[in-house]
């Protein structure tokens, strides 16, 4: 019996339990606050990888990594070459357990998914708008959102060079002589996307006006934009190799102009089709583009800021535009199906905690001391974004007849050190490296992320390891591992090391798990390839960044966690519910898909592993029984053979006394 109508899960990537918590007890997001008053917040532990795809696979299906299939980034299919990884880790096809979308659908119930993975849409019965194709990034961009710039420190892909303006018509008042740029809009696939000239005109003896046109005519600009100003939405035509030509709509922002122009940057958004070819369902298109307007899509842009590139008010113009947006057309599609479940993903957090957490971590090699109430702002300003987005959601459906359910697939630690299994490998002779790097077909082993699978003969194509040393070069393989030290600590780098036949003990299991599956000890992460071009040969080195798949799931320092978070609240959810610490860990990434399911009255996906949530949810919840602890031990006496027995080791049980 269904307790909630509906069903809302946002799943927001990398929000970190310690960090909400922070700013929960400071007051700064009141709606994420009002949730957790009516309903419940807690831990939630990923699955092995602690990654994106692996886990929002695991949240929608309630299956795990060894029965889904999407192991690393991406999938490694038995029996294909074992340095081959499917990477689009996203795409329907990698999976191997149902959707909840799909149970939903078994029981007559529509859906809506937003941004996620489970595409192309395997039932008529889930409309898509948009698709997880990569971290922060659409698979329906025309153009990739940039910053046009003539700024020295910035090593973006768009640099300008501001020039004297010739051949220009129109050219308006200008008390400098007028500069023009070039504004090239680059496909994000093989295609030919509109280009535009810039004139840069002054008033009052400083540059300070751009004009947007459509070649050298200045009498009818496009654009006409002061620093801070936003153009009007422009649209034009893409030539795509894969979609044939287009109309896509996007936005310039004149973001920073120096009084002689020798400093110029100017943000341009994302393309997106015009005709919302990111919208599955046809019928859709119309009212959800005519009532909405041009997608928002802030991922990327997000990105542009985290590098240093872009200033924070511009994204969070975006991100505070996005979550209209997308609540708006959320309610559209919900209304318009009758949907009684909507599913998404936003992905900011992990953008921002990438590079800002390091800073205010104390136990990463990345901490800034010198900086710490800085960072920790721009940690809170994303935090605030979320806040604000979920609020968008929270006002649009929250009918009494809804269930909320907030969670994030893993959360951000920093790093200490990197591990470099290349290099401890390659002194062995199980990895080769040649003019390009390592050379994985003469390898004997391949190695990404959380596995490592052995290039067995007659098992995978390309298998250069005879079946009568597989075994002993798996036992070599996971002695090397468990033996590899920090040379400054002394301390183990591997939390454990398995060989496949005892991976089950940590939830994995299948044809597509690694030969060898491993965790690094909280703090220290992975490395491929790259350690080659950098001319690292250590096997442990410094590092820093934040980093959530390499370590073990639980780890967790005063700052920060690898743990998940996990808000519900609304119809069918008990509220004030607080678990202790210790009673969190138990929680999973499995459980969330069969406690939605229960909530809205259908089964869990057909492979699920998880478990409803009964501590959480109305009607299920028992106490823990009250019992005390009674003496039950009786004086029994053991009479003494007539000799001694002579000391043996004790086993686990009393008979075999």
């Amino acid at each position: 019996m269904a307790s909630a109508r509906r069903a809302v899960v946002l799943g927001l990537d990398a929000m970190v339990p310690n960090t909400l918590e922070r700013f929960l007890g400071e007051g700064e997001l009141p709606h994420f606050a009002e949730l957790v008053r009516r309903g419940v917040l807690t831990r939630v532990r990923p699955v092995i990888p602690a990654q994106t795809p692996s886990n929002w696979t695991t949240i929608a299906t309630g299956a795990t990594p060894g029965t889904h299939g999407v192991v690393v980034w991406g999938s490694h299919i038995p029996g294909e070459p074992v340095w081959k990884v499917q990477g689009d880790a996203f795409a329907a096809g990698l999976c191997r357990a149902e959707y909840i979308w799909e149970a939903a659908a078994r029981a007559g119930l529509r859906s809506v998914v937003m941004n996620y993975c489970g595409y192309p849409p395997t039932t008529d019965k889930a409309t898509f708008i948009d698709w997880l194709y990569q971290p922060a990034r659409s698979y329906f961009d025309l153009a990739l959102p940039t910053v046009y710039h003539n700024c020295p420190e910035l090593n973006t892909t768009d640099p300008i060079e501001p020039r004297p303006a010739e051949g220009w018509r129109g050219v308006p008042v200008s008390s400098r002589p007028p500069l023009e740029i070039e504004l090239h809009v680059v496909p994000a696939t093989a295609a030919e996307g509109p280009r535009y000239m810039g004139l840069l005109v002054a008033g009052g003896d400083a540059y300070n006006t751009l004009l947007i046109c459509d070649g050298r005519d200045a009498a009818r600009p496009l654009a006409s934009l002061l620093v801070g100003q936003w153009s009007d939405w422009l649209h034009a035509a893409f030539d795509a190799a894969d979609l044939g030509r287009i109309e896509g709509a996007f936005r310039f922002k004149l973001v920073e102009m120096s009084p002689d122009a020798a400093r110029v940057r100017v943000y341009r958004s994302d393309a997106f089709a015009t005709g919302g070819l990111h919208v599955s369902d046809p019928a859709l298109r119309g009212r959800i583009m005519r009532e909405m307007g041009p997608y928002v899509h802030s991922g990327m842009t997000s990105s542009l800021h985290c590098c240093g590139w872009l200033d924070f008010a511009t994204v969070d113009e975006l991100m505070a535009e996005e979550a209209q947006w997308w609540a708006g057309a959320a309610g559209i599609a919900m209304e318009e199906r009758d949907a009684s479940l909507l599913w998404l993903h936003w992905h900011d957090l992990d953008c921002m905690g990438h590079t800002f957490v390091q800073r205010v971590d104390p136990t990463g090699s990345g901490y800034d001391a010198a900086n710490l109430e800085k960072n920790w702002a721009v940690i809170r300003d994303y935090y605030r974004a979320a806040d604000r987005f979920v609020g968008a959601f929270v006002d649009r459906f929250d009918d009494g007849e809804t269930a909320f359910v907030v969670v994030s697939d893993h959360g951000m630690p920093a790093n200490r050190k990197a591990v470099s299994l290349i290099n401890l490998f390659r002194e062995r002779g199980w990895i080769e490296v040649g003019r390009g790097g390592v050379d994985w077909p003469r390898s004997k082993v391949f190695v990404s992320q959380n596995h490592l699978w052995i290039g067995l003969d007659g098992r995978d194509e390309g298998g250069i390891v005879p079946a009568g040393q597989y075994a002993d070069l798996q036992a070599d393989v996971v002695a090397a591992m468990r033996d590899l030290k920090d040379p400054d600590t002394g301390r183990h780098v591997f939390s454990f090391v398995l060989p496949r036949r005892d991976a089950a003990m940590v939830g994995l299991w299948g044809a597509c798990i690694g030969d060898v599956v491993f965790c690094y000890e909280g703090g220290y992460r992975w490395s491929g390839g790259e350690v080659i071009g950098m001319g690292e040969k250590r096997a442990v080195f410094p590092c820093g960044g934040g980093n959530h798949g390499p370590m073990v799931c639980t780890y967790e320092t005063e700052t920060t966690s690898v743990m998940g978070t996990l808000v519900m609240a609304g119809s069918g959810v008990r509220s004030g519910v607080r678990l202790p610490r210790e009673d969190q860990l138990g929680i999973c990434t499995t459980d969330v898909a069969p406690t939605v399911a229960h909530l809205i009255g259908i089964e869990a996906p057909a492979q699920n592993e998880g478990r409803v949530l009964q501590e959480f949810v109305v009607g299920l919840h028992s106490a823990r029984p009250a019992r005390k602890l009674e003496p039950m031990e009786r004086p029994i006496v053991f009479q003494k053979t007539v000799r001694p027995r002579a000391p043996k080791l004790k086993g686990d049980v009393t008979d075999e006394e």
